[in-house]
């Protein structure tokens, strides 16, 4: 015989474990965190960030957070009009690339142009995007300050610290916007990213944050969360024996060394690399990109070596522009590399992201990957197409990513931050 309450009592306990079970499963799915990639090189800005948006919301209908990088033969304020009108909820950071970007579908290059973009959704981790103009502040110190409170405050993160920074800004004032930032956000928190680049060094590089296009501007995110962040930053060149001491230098112009004429001292270190432009002056960038020079920092942590780009010779006084700053009594040091030894360490820079934070490949939820330009036009053509599958193989061939081909890198040596040149760097989010 049928009793009532034993029946009643048992569609509650189906109930129950249903609803248990139901609340497990959305559970489940809020805490997920989603990264998708998309990209294109078609020939008008509309076009291609549609194509680019409709990969996107194949996996993420309505991402928090979107990384965008394109080339400058796009028009950069059509490009990121566009990405706001179809995901009016997204927060945006980015910057331009030099010729391509790359994901782990491949090298991106259009005739006219191209974009990449990673959309992130994710309740483990906080975006805060902020900018600043360069032009509208005294120093471009006090950008970097102002872009990292609209960072924090974007976040709603007034009061706490970030555990990452992703910096882009234009050419020039690295150091000084490193320093901004960490006058609000202290030492030793990472700052990573690479300067905005362009096709051919005329300037027409931009930096983006949501609405806002910069030409001499800082587009930064903070970054809370409570993943695991691997990180490499690395030059990957192979040291020389030649070193020595700048005696007189100031801001990115090295005058002497070892009381000897920059440009003098340099040709003879890399074997007579540059001897027609003592004469005559002008840009090395080609020449110098196999014989870059090094600043040997000495921490607590152990002796880095921060590769530096030697851009020009004064033919007058036979002086270096690099693309860092140098100070008087900085010891420094020629490196030396072949363009196989370039296009290796994107693989061997992203394996050190990994076993930073005792990550396994195919682990990583998404990486950022960013490349020095310089060096990117060492390699020939036919291989450096061969990049991304690169960092695929060291991360993992599943894992989405996103690279860009920047005008300088900054990145953490040991605990301190600092502005570089011909450097890579590899960052990879992982449970």
């Amino acid at each position: 015989m049928f009793k009532p309450k034993l029946i009643i009592g048992f569609l509650v306990v189906i109930l129950l474990v249903g609803v248990a079970a139901y609340s497990l499963f959305i559970l489940g799915v809020e805490e997920k965190t989603k990264a998708v990639h998309g990209h294109s090189v078609k020939d008008t800005e509309i076009e291609a960030v549609a194509e680019a948006v409709s990969m996107i919301k194949r996996g993420v209908s309505d991402p928090d957070y979107v990384l965008l990088f394109s080339t400058a033969g796009y028009d950069s304020e059509t490009v990121l009009k566009e990405v706001n009108r179809l995901l009016p909820h997204t927060k945006i950071y980015g910057s331009t690339s030099m010729l391509s970007v790359i994901t782990k579908d491949g090298w991106h290059e259009g005739a006219k142009g191209s974009l990449g973009m990673m959309a992130i959704s994710s309740p483990k981790i906080t975006f805060g995007v902020g900018g600043a103009n360069i032009d509208d502040y005294t120093s471009a110190k006090e950008a970097g300050s102002a872009a990292i409170q609209n960072a924090i405050k974007n976040a709603e993160k007034e009061g706490s610290y970030p555990q990452l920074v992703l910096m882009t800004s234009a050419p020039g004032n690295e150091e000084k916007i490193i320093e901004g930032i960490e006058d609000v956000i202290g030492w030793g928190i990472p700052i990573i990213g690479g300067s905005s680049g362009d096709n051919d060094l005329t300037g027409q590089w931009k930096q983006f944050v949501n609405h806002k296009v910069y030409s001499n501007g800082v587009s930064l995110t903070a970054v809370f969360t409570d993943l695991k962040i691997g990180y490499a930053y690395e030059a990957g060149y192979e040291r020389s024996e030649a070193q020595g001491t700048i005696t007189k230098a100031e801001g990115r112009v090295i005058n002497e060394i070892d009381n000897k004429p920059a440009a003098e001292i340099y040709n003879e270190w890399c074997d007579g690399c540059v001897a027609e432009k003592l004469e005559t002056g002008g840009p090395i960038l080609s020449e110098s990109t196999f014989w870059p020079l090094a600043k040997m920092i000495d921490t607590v942590t152990g002796i880095y070596y921060l590769s530096i780009h030697p851009l020009s010779i004064d033919a007058g006084d036979k002086s270096l522009t690099v693309f860092a700053n140098v100070m008087e009594g900085d010891k420094i040091l020629l490196m030396r590399g072949g363009w196989q030894l370039l296009l290796d360490r994107a693989k061997q820079t992203p394996q050190k992201a990994l076993l930073s934070e005792e990550i396994v490949i195919g682990e990583p939820i998404f990486g950022i990957y960013t490349y020095c330009a310089g060096t990117m036009l060492g390699i020939p053509p036919e291989e450096r197409v061969k990049i991304p599958s690169l960092v695929s193989e060291a991360i993992g061939k599943d894992v989405p990513f996103i690279g860009t081909f920047t005008f300088g890198e900054q990145g953490p040596l040991g605990l301190v931050n600092h502005h570089g040149n011909l450097i890579n760097s590899m960052i990879v989010f992982s449970e």
